[in-house]
């Protein structure tokens, strides 16, 4: 039977801390990092730069690994990853080189980011775009009903894309309001933490007149009833 000598097992140890300890630390993310600058804001409305960010959230990885992911040319990863980056989305974690060959890793700075409700309402100075390109995932929402069955009138979408936005806007305002009121650095991805903020966001939301009378009429105007009802 082998038995490791203390050379061997201080090998082992040095590695076990090295992929265990070392690494984690630096690809530590924030639990979540609210953007309240309408600049950084505006990164968000590129699908390259959130499929980035999203596979980023998940694991470290080289813009090389990101471009065959995503089916991108490497310099154009490359160019994302610097504005993100500069912006503090991204944070390198470690460099490793093979050879001439010189593979920076990156993870996402945040589990999580939000938008602030000041910018995707167009309320802060140069946020306008960010107004705009919530405006235009609601118009898409209320455009893929159909998906679901329920097919609403073109004299009707106009209608049904404010009160899309107005819901959006109260539940967008109110989950901002719950994540900041997380007192410690408690991963939000995790099953129970998003089951949790969920629920909160809801019992929030359950105590808003307006946004009970917004349900009803989006209820009203697609076509939702009680199944209770006869």
């Amino acid at each position: 039977m082998f038995f490791p000598t203390f050379r061997y097992l201080k090998f082992f140890v040095a590695i076990h801390f090295y992929i265990e300890g070392s690494l984690p630390r630096t690809a530590r993310m924030k639990p979540f990092m609210i953007i309240k600058d309408p600049k950084v804001a505006k990164l968000f409305a590129d699908e390259t730069r959130r499929e980035i960010l999203h596979n980023l959230r998940h694991r470290e990885m080289t813009s090389c690994q990101l471009a065959k992911i995503l089916g991108k040319n490497v310099s154009s990863i490359s160019h994302h990853l610097s504005m993100l980056e500069k912006a503090g989305l991204v944070k390198q974690t470690r460099t490793l080189v093979k050879g001439n060959l010189i593979e920076r890793y990156y993870r996402a700075s945040a589990q999580k980011f939000i938008i602030s409700y000041t910018l995707s309402e167009g309320l802060a100075p140069g946020s306008e775009d960010v107004s705009k390109w919530k405006r235009e995932i609601c118009r898409g929402a209320v455009e893929k009903a159909g998906l679901f069955g329920f097919e609403i009138p073109e004299e009707k979408k106009s209608k049904v894309q404010r009160l899309v936005e107005k819901y959006a806007s109260l539940k967008h305002a109110t989950l901002e309001n719950v994540i900041s009121r997380q007192k410690d650095s408690s991963e939000i991805i995790k099953p129970e933490m998003r089951l949790l903020i969920s629920l909160l966001t809801d019992a929030f939301l359950s105590q808003n007149d307006e946004y009970l009378q917004v349900i009803r009429e989006i209820c009203s105007e697609i076509g939702i009833e009680r199944e209770d009802a006869e």
